[in-house]
């Protein structure tokens, strides 16, 4: 996990990608749950990614055209979630670069309508990047907040909750 936007994570995956040779990235985070039946605390496996984010479509010229995760490294994280009981959904995800954004909540309603699950900051530019060099990435969240109930965890809280993803990602790591 990096938990520094797209911008900075940008950097981060471009040296890893280009400098030091690795072919997989499994990003794991934080996100906001965009339905109410999206539980907090529960993993969201991003299999398809729609970007707001200026920094990543101005590099990659694909504003609005996301790349995806590989299709392997989804099947395993759902085969393994599954397997060790990990609440979990996979889907369409959405990522900003704007945490707080002046619109609130009303800017999701699009998304939301297309049934997206989830918003993060850094996904879309993991599948860009990835595909740029022709590496596979997956994206595995975990739900802290959720927009539409107004749930949230607590800070304190937030540390212990990662036991799980972090779990998935590596054991989806570990079969690669």
């Amino acid at each position: 996990s990096t938990g520094i936007g797209v911008s900075s994570f940008l950097i981060y995956a471009h040296e890893l990608l280009d400098f030091h040779g690795v072919r997989t990235l499994i990003r794991t985070g934080t996100c906001g749950a965009l339905s109410a039946a999206v539980k907090l605390r529960s993993l969201v496996i991003s299999e398809e990614v729609r970007g707001e984010s200026a920094e990543s479509g101005q590099v990659f010229g694909l504003y609005g055209a996301d790349a995806g995760p590989d299709p392997q490294l989804v099947s395993q994280a759902l085969a393994r979630a599954a397997e060790i009981g990990i609440e979990h959904q996979a889907g369409l995800t959405i990522c900003s670069d704007i945490f707080y954004h002046p619109k609130g909540r009303d800017r999701f309603a699009e998304a939301q309508a297309q049934g997206a699950l989830a918003v993060d900051m850094e996904t879309s530019a993991l599948y860009r990047i990835a595909a740029h060099f022709g590496a596979r990435a997956l994206s595995v969240l975990t739900v802290v907040d959720n927009v539409v109930t107004g749930e949230q965890t607590d800070y304190s809280e937030r540390q212990a909750l990662f036991t799980d993803m972090t779990r998935l990602a590596l054991d989806v790591a570990i079969e690669t």
